[in-house]
């Protein structure tokens, strides 16, 4: 890293050439692909994770050197890349809006993780690096020509979040908070980064443009990359990559309806359910006469079958799986 530092280039990612970023993570991805097919297949949970751990060390090898340097269009390459594992993770369709796509797979867009993940190189280079290291003179030193001291700034800023906020928990107890270990300055420093980050998230998707179907049923939730913090997280650590494709094709809207494919130009035998009417999300959860069977375990759960609760729900979620799938199929 230290030679890499001396021979800075200045190209758009440095040593680093953005073609071969792109190239090795789509490779990869191609792999996980196949494995994470709809039909036949791994869990979302399982492919989410092969793209965390196998794809995304490839993209982000060596933020610390070209961060500084990379342009809107890297960045577009690099979303354009993840938008792909995001339609496999949950089996969604190409027109699902990618910010809708970014929540219900919990995966942060790049343009803000990024930004993160650099802050965050910049605390642990900072508080973990030695001082008999020749990289320690350049945190300091050459700011405007070093990609490595400009970690600097940001750790300062990050720092001083950290320091704000123990102040003010120090006037809301009213005693003073015992010091911190580095580890734990490093933790906390983090743990603010990430707040931000999520709010910046939340941000960006309520600004997004989008179909109205997905936040009037989701209002209450927020953007999150914690499995365990998401209403479909459970569906896609325990169910099939089948049965969690069609719960995304009715939170999005976007899916197997006679009114995606007419709202499309698709052409089609009918656009109508069997009943006559035409096939939305709202007729086959809640209208349709022939589902009335199939519709009382969603009416024990909810009688005014209210699609914000029965869409954003876990527990309702799995009821639809039970009792609409079968007749999907």
């Amino acid at each position: 890293m230290y030679h890499a530092i001396k021979e800075w280039g200045g190209t758009p990612f440095g040593f680093i050439d953005d073609v071969t970023i792109t190239v090795e993570a789509r490779k990869v991805f191609g792999a996980i692909w196949h494995l994470g097919g709809v039909q036949k297949g791994m869990r979302g949970s399982a492919v989410r994770s092969l793209y965390i751990a196998c794809v995304r060390p490839i993209v982000e090898y060596g933020l610390e050197i070209w961060h500084h340097k990379i342009l809107k269009g890297e960045i577009h390459k690099l979303e354009v890349m993840q938008n792909m594992a995001l339609r496999r993770i949950v089996g969604a369709y190409r027109t699902t809006p990618i910010a809708v796509l970014q929540k219900e797979a919990g995966i942060m867009p790049y343009s803000i993780r990024l930004k993160f993940m650099v802050a965050r190189k910049a605390i642990r280079l900072h508080l973990n690096i030695s001082k008999t290291n020749p990289i320690n003179g350049h945190l300091l030193t050459l700011i405007e020509k070093s990609p490595i001291a400009k970690l600097t700034t940001l750790y300062i800023l990050a720092k001083d979040d950290r320091d704000y906020m123990i102040k003010k928990d120090e006037k809301r107890k009213c005693k003073r908070v015992e010091p911190l270990t580095l580890k734990q300055q490093q933790n906390q420093t983090i743990g603010i980064l990430k707040k931000q980050a999520m709010e910046e998230w939340q941000e960006m998707y309520w600004n997004s443009s989008k179909d109205l179907w997905y936040p009037n049923i989701t209002v209450e939730s927020k953007c999150t990359d914690n499995l365990s913090k998401m209403v479909t997280g459970v569906i896609m650590k325990k169910d099939s990559g089948r049965i969690l494709s069609n719960i995304t094709q009715f939170r999005t809207g976007h899916g197997n309806f006679g009114a995606w494919f007419k709202k499309f130009g698709i052409e089609k035998d009918s656009y109508n359910c069997k009943c006559g009417e035409l096939e939305t999300v709202q007729h086959i959860l809640v209208e349709c006469p022939f589902l009335e069977e199939e519709r009382k375990g969603l009416k024990r759960i909810s009688p005014e079958i209210d699609m914000s609760i029965l869409l954003n729900s876990l527990t309702k979620l799995q009821e639809i799986v039970s009792s609409i799938s079968a007749w999907r199929d």
